[in-house]
């Protein structure tokens, strides 16, 4: 019956039409990376994917997903959440491309959602000798790992004993493969002042670009010390355990590692059934756990490793006591 006074209302002469009804807006569709990048300067998309650096690269965070990479321009004082992306963050993001010196980066960035963090960050990895090929378009905002680079070079080709920030050097003097440190990546765990190694080791980075003439100019940038990769990437045990703050109940088992990893401890009455296990998944190379609700004067077997996503390292089980009644003293390793 309404719909009947409404038509016959908006056939009568000299009464208003009735306005349309509202529509709910539609929400942009969510694309691959590549197929935003596929789109464009000036186009205007919607992505999900894996942020690759935080603040050690300034202004711009880095994604990707499976198959590709962008980068990310905001001022983190005027887009909330933007300045918090950490490595690993799973993010949902809007706004235009545009190209800047050839990079093609969303900016200005609209919005930013994290949908969760400590995700995993996979690089496309490639021996030292074929680095060249990785310098181009089709890895452009991807994380990237050279294995085996035994030097890194200036462009006049002066072994870099020490590195700057916002300098430039070569992967194994190799023309062409130029790797920028960055003036942010500063402090404990930056590249600033931090020394290539002196043995073979793996170079992990972002490929960017930078040409104003929009062509070239391809650039590795690694973004902190961490990403000058010893030992394949495996934790690499470099201290064996010893245990700490013993009790008659309790200690706490420290160890290191070379590359960051998890800690894990197994422990038992028997080296050959160690029954319990303890996990801390934050990586880290300075390991530390502590058990407890143990048996006073008592002798433990127990095995430590630690694992990332190159492998796990596992050392050997050794005895440990918790400190006895009587003798009330603290234990070490036998």
């Amino acid at each position: 019956m309404m719909y009947h006074l409404l038509l016959c209302a908006s056939l009568v002469p000299g009464l208003p039409t009735p306005p349309p009804a509202p529509t709910e807006p539609t929400a942009p569709p969510v694309l691959t990376v590549k197929a935003a990048r596929a789109l464009g300067p000036g186009s205007t998309v919607t992505v999900r994917a894996i942020v690759l650096n935080g603040p050690e690269m300034g202004n711009v965070r880095y994604v990707q997903d499976a198959e590709a990479g962008l980068a990310l321009y905001a001022q983190p004082a005027k887009l909330p959440g933007f300045g918090e992306l950490r490595a690993g963050d799973s993010i949902q993001v809007t706004g235009q491309l545009k190209a800047y010196n050839g990079l093609l980066e969303m900016d200005p960035v609209a919005s930013v959602h994290k949908l969760a963090s400590g995700m995993r960050l996979h690089a496309v990895k490639l021996p030292v000798a074929q680095a060249a090929t990785a310098f181009a378009e089709g890895y452009e905002g991807r994380l990237v790992e050279f294995t085996g680079v035994t030097r890194l070079a200036t462009p006049a080709g002066t072994p870099a004993t020490a590195l700057a920030g916002n300098a430039n050097y070569l992967l194994d003097g190799q023309p062409g493969t130029l790797v920028r440190v960055m003036a942010a990546s500063t402090g404990p765990e930056g590249l600033v002042d931090a020394k290539p190694p002196t043995e073979k080791f793996d170079l992990r980075g972002i490929m960017s670009q930078y040409a104003p003439s929009g062509a070239g100019g391809y650039q590795l940038l690694p973004r902190l010390a961490s990403d000058l990769v010893l030992g394949g990437g495996l934790p690499r045990l470099t201290e064996e355990p010893v245990p700490v703050n013993v009790s008659a109940t309790s200690f706490t088992v420290v160890y290191s590692t070379l590359n960051p990893g998890d800690t894990r401890v197994r422990f038992g009455l028997d080296p050959k059934q160690l029954r319990e296990s303890r996990l801390d998944a934050t990586p880290t190379t300075h390991h530390s756990l502590t058990l407890s609700d143990l048996i006073p004067g008592t002798t433990y077997y127990v095995e430590v490793s630690s694992r990332n996503a190159a492998g796990t390292e596992t050392a050997t089980p050794v005895p440990f006591i918790t400190a006895g009644g009587k003798r009330g003293r603290a234990t070490t390793k036998n």
